[in-house]
């Protein structure tokens, strides 16, 4: 058996990663998001609005009564869960709003990897992490201060975490991953941003009526494929479509 937790799995890539990880009978998902249902009857579904660190905290607390005992060949955790807000100008963005985005798509990751490492630490013989990453996390995204900014520590927190487990646990990995761009309500919410707190809303309106979004349950599908192909080495900051034209 194989135990998958995916974080964020309301709608989007999490929804999308959650139901094609449950096709396999010999997958174990838990889910995390802040709305508490599943699709699948067969998945967990765990309670936790990623804004709260508490929650997180408590999340991973029942993961760990829910698992223990329990032995898998592999455990990973996906962090995915994110917000795309607040999208203004740097000097005119809310600060409450700013501090919200920065610890739902930065904070509350890191928090989420030490609370798998802890709970898995006797479970797996292998386990991964991989944090959701963006290609805003290197490109300029105007109105999109918060955003860019969380992606980009979220790869050097990927990249210094790794470093770390390679020195006290080869069981782990930890790696980060741009999944491309991918029709997704995130995407939705851009395009009806008005043009003067997000300049660039015409571009992805581009990408929209171009065909240029891939379906959130295509890009889930080439995630599962490289998860089982061990082709993410630890530290690793991935694009996958670097990877999937290699």
């Amino acid at each position: 058996m194989h135990l998958y937790v995916v974080t964020g799995t309301s709608k989007g890539l999490g929804r999308a990663l959650a139901d094609a990880l449950a096709a396999d009978d010999q997958n174990t998902v838990v889910e995390i998001s802040r709305s508490v249902w599943s699709k699948n009857a067969r998945n967990t579904a765990l309670q936790a609005d990623f804004a709260h660190l508490d929650q997180v905290r408590a999340a991973f607390a029942a993961l760990a009564k829910q698992i223990e005992g329990e032995q898998f060949a592999t455990a990973t955790l996906i962090n995915n869960a994110a917000i795309v807000g607040p999208v203004a100008r740097f000097d005119q963005v809310d600060a409450d709003e700013l501090a919200q985005g920065m610890t739902i798509n930065l904070i509350a990751p890191i928090v989420a990897t030490q609370g798998f490492a802890l709970a898995t630490r006797n479970v797996a013989a292998r386990r991964l992490v991989v944090n959701i990453s963006s290609g805003a996390a290197k490109r300029v995204i105007r109105g999109s201060t918060a955003y860019c900014a969380a992606k980009a520590g979220l790869e050097m927190a990927t990249r210094v975490a790794a470093d770390e487990a390679a020195e006290f646990d080869s069981t782990l990995a930890i790696v980060s991953l741009a999944p491309g761009i991918i029709d997704t309500p995130m995407q939705a919410t851009l395009r009806a941003v008005p043009a003067e707190r997000f300049p660039d809303r015409a571009r992805f309106e581009n990408m929209k009526t171009s065909g240029a979004l891939r379906d959130a349950s295509s890009v889930a599908h080439d995630i599962i494929q490289l998860l089982q192909s061990n082709r993410l080495a630890n530290g690793g900051n991935y694009d996958i479509r670097e990877l999937l034209n290699a």
